[in-house]
This record gives structure tokens, C-alpha cells and sequence, in this order.
């Protein structure tokens, strides 16, 4: 096959988008705004509307519903109303998932996972596709245009090995696709933010069980492996979210590939061969993404550490078979964790600074800032200080980055 055997007509001619996820009164306005963008890039596609959850809408039990109508506790809300008629609008299916519940968090300090949500609005979504491609995605993301439908079509036919399992890949993110090589020893951590591809391929990466209490809870039970890094050791789940559906998937294809818990690095190198294989890792500077939740961590300066990028997937691809080692592959990169690590082992956006100096700096810096300039000292330390105009903020700033090599 060949970049011409897939034109971008015949895909937008047979295209679905599943938007998936909850609706309440904190996001009705964005996921009204969010779905009139998909209607007004794709005016032909038909949009599809997974509810996982909601106390907003009437609805009867699982299933399509034929007019969301809000409830009797919000009809005097006009910003509720108005919105709920724009999804009205422009959706084309509406439907309530099947009932799943919360699980305890992954990681401690996180709120609770919601992975058996995901997986069945995922999949009663899914379900109502009849058209070749889809994209599914969650209802708090947007792409700006169709860029990503070019960039899937320049990249989903480069050379594939022996751990192809898709029949053709499917396009996921760079954030949260990891880096098992970095700061987090996690194999199998493909990002479930979003697919697009093949709506035979996208099926088949949420045909998956849910989620059980006994894996949900595993490190209250087993200890952690022995020389696990400060990140890996605040797991509470043997898996995240996105190692559980990706094993059990891949794991139908390849039975030799294993992952007993989540920084097990038996089948490391099979987990890179089978991204590569089977996925595209999207660069969002060419698919114009918009993600309001994290658009902070996407400028962070150790973001295509953490995880990997276009640029870092394509070594993948291009070296297969050349007997070239991952280590040697990303060298670059595990130095520059290995560095970071050492400073900051948790791997904090705005770590606690190491020199007495520089901490009672900050401390009187955060009691001045208001609010706004607050939070942006916390979540992009860089972008603050190279935005700052005071000289002496600017030196422990500069002083402060260096150090931390942040």
C-alpha cells in the first residue's frame, strides 16, 4: 500500500465522530461548545455523543435517547438550556452507557478511577458506528480543523514488523504516550485521550473486560518492585489505565508479551515494537489540538522526556532491524531524566528549589503574587520567569531552572 491508496475525500465521506465522557453542570457549556466545533469542521460526519455519566438530562436507563431533555432541577437555568439545545443540534446520537462505577485511584493523591466508565461509553459509542473511520475522542478536546486527517494519511503507511495486530494504525497522542525508558518505567502506556483509524482497529482497542477491585487494589496487598523510582512507587493499581487496556488487547496477538504489574519490563522492547506497529503518535504543533485541561503541561520543558514524541515514534519505525538498542535509541533523552531525577525525583513541574537561599526567595515571591501570576509560577515555572520584567526575580529565576534542570 502506498500514501495514495487512502484520499482524504474518501475519509471524510465515511468518517464518525464519538465524542465520550460526562455531562454535568461544570462542562454542559464547554462540550456544547466543544460539539459545535466537530459540526463545523465536519459538516457531513455524523457525531456521536457517549454520556458516561450525568445528573443534567432525563434519561430512562442505557441506550440512545431521542431528545436530551434537562432536568426539572436546572429548567430555570437559560446558560443550561441554551446549550443543551446546541447539543440538541448538532449531535446526531445521544446515548447513555451501560452503568459501570468508580474504582479506587490509581496513584495516591489522584481522585478515582474511572476506567470502567471509559471502557462502556467507549463502547456503546462505538457501537453505532457504521462508517469506515472514526474518531473517538473525549467530549473535553477538540482538533481546530481537519490537519490530523493529512497527518494520518502522510504517516499511517510507513514500514510495519512483526507485531503488527491492527490492519492499519490508528493515531493517538504524544501526551500520555510514555517513555518506559525516562522517568517512568510504565511499558505498554498508550495514550487513550483519543483514536483515529480504521473503525474495525478502534473497536478492537476497547473490546476489553472491566476493570476488577482486586487489580484496582493491588499495592495494598504486594509490594513494590525493588527499585522502583518515587513516581512508580505511588501506584495503588497494578496498571494504569491505559497499560490495562493495551496488554489485554495485544495481548490476544502476541501471547508471550507480559506485563505482571505496571513497572514490570519483561516485554519493554515488545511494548515499543507494538506502538510502532500499530499507532501513529500524533505532533500537535501539525494537528492543532486544543485540550484546556492540560495545555499547561504541554509547553513543560520535559514533556518529550516524560513521553514520545512523532519525532522519537519515527526511530522506532526507521531502526527496526538494524540491531540498534532502545538505551542507545534515546540516549539522549535518559540522560536528561537520569540529570533531572536527581534534583527533582518526583518529577514535579515546580520542584522545592535545593539551596536556603532561593526557597525564602520563593516564599515571599508566592505571599505576593496574586492568584493568576500564582498559578503560573506553579505550573510553568520558565515561562514566568522569561515573562518576568523585575531583574531580581529573573536572577533566582534563571539561577533556579539551572539548578533544578528543569
Amino acid at each position: 500500500m502506498n500514501n495514495n491508496a487512502i484520499k482524504k475525500d474518501d475519509i471524510l465521506n465515511s468518517l464518525s465522530i464519538v465524542m465520550q465522557g460526562p455531562l454535568y453542570d461544570w462542562n454542559i457549556v464547554q462540550t456544547a461548545q466543544l460539539i459545535s466545533q466537530w459540526r463545523n469542521i465536519f459538516p457531513q460526519s455524523k457525531i456521536i455523543f457517549s454520556i458516561s455519566q450525568s445528573d443534567l438530562i432525563i434519561f430512562d436507563g442505557p441506550g440512545v435517547i431521542p431528545e436530551l431533555r434537562i432536568a426539572r432541577v436546572h429548567r430555570n437555568n437559560v446558560t443550561f438550556q441554551d446549550a443543551l439545545a446546541l447539543i440538541n443540534q448538532f449531535c446526531d446520537i445521544a446515548v447513555m452507557s451501560d452503568s459501570a462505577i468508580s474504582l479506587p485511584p490509581v496513584k495516591k493523591g489522584l481522585r478515582e478511577n474511572n476506567c470502567n466508565l471509559q471502557i462502556e461509553a467507549a463502547k456503546c459509542g462505538l457501537r453505532l458506528v457504521e462508517t469506515d473511520y472514526v474518531l473517538r475522542i473525549r467530549n473535553d478536546i477538540v482538533f481546530s480543523d481537519t490537519s490530523f486527517i493529512d497527518y494520518y494519511i502522510e504517516n499511517f503507511d510507513l514500514p510495519r514488523g512483526d507485531y503488527t495486530a491492527l490492519k492499519q494504525r490508528v493515531l493517538i497522542s504524544e501526551f500520555f504516550t510514555l517513555n518506559p525508558f525516562t522517568f517512568e518505567r510504565l511499558p505498554f502506556h498508550y495514550s487513550d485521550w483519543l483514536h483515529f483509524g480504521l473503525t474495525e482497529d478502534v473497536k478492537k482497542l476497547w473490546n476489553v473486560p472491566a476493570y476488577g477491585i482486586i487489580d484496582a487494589t493491588y499495592y495494598q496487598r504486594n509490594s513494590y518492585k525493588k527499585g522502583s523510582g518515587p513516581r512508580e512507587n505511588t501506584f495503588t493499581s497494578r496498571y494504569a489505565v491505559e497499560q490495562y487496556l493495551a496488554i489485554t488487547v495485544f495481548k490476544k496477538y502476541f501471547q508471550k508479551i507480559k506485563l505482571d504489574y505496571h513497572n514490570d519490563t519483561t516485554s519493554i522492547n515488545e511494548s515499543m515494537y507494538i506502538l510502532a506497529d500499530n499507532f501513529i503518535i500524533s505532533d500537535f504543533t501539525k494537528t492543532k489540538i486544543y485540550f484546556e485541561k492540560y495545555q499547561h503541561i504541554m509547553s513543560h520543558g520535559n514533556i518529550n522526556i516524560v513521553c514520545l514524541s512523532h519525532d522519537a515514534w519515527k526511530r522506532i519505525v526507521f531502526n527496526r532491524g538494524k540491531n540498534v538498542s532502545f538505551y542507545n535509541l534515546f540516549k539522549k533523552e535518559i540522560e536528561i531524566s537520569e540529570k533531572s531525577l536527581k534534583n527533582n525525583p518526583n518529577n514535579e513541574i515546580f520542584p522545592t528549589p535545593n539551596d536556603l537561599l532561593t526557597k525564602i526567595f520563593f516564599k515571599i515571591l508566592l505571599f505576593l503574587l496574586n492568584n493568576r501570576k500564582r498559578n503560573k509560577l506553579e505550573n510553568s515555572p520558565k515561562i514566568f520567569f522569561a515573562d518576568s520584567k523585575n531583574p531580581i526575580t529573573r536572577f533566582f529565576g534563571k539561577k533556579y531552572i539551572s539548578s533544578m534542570e528543569l
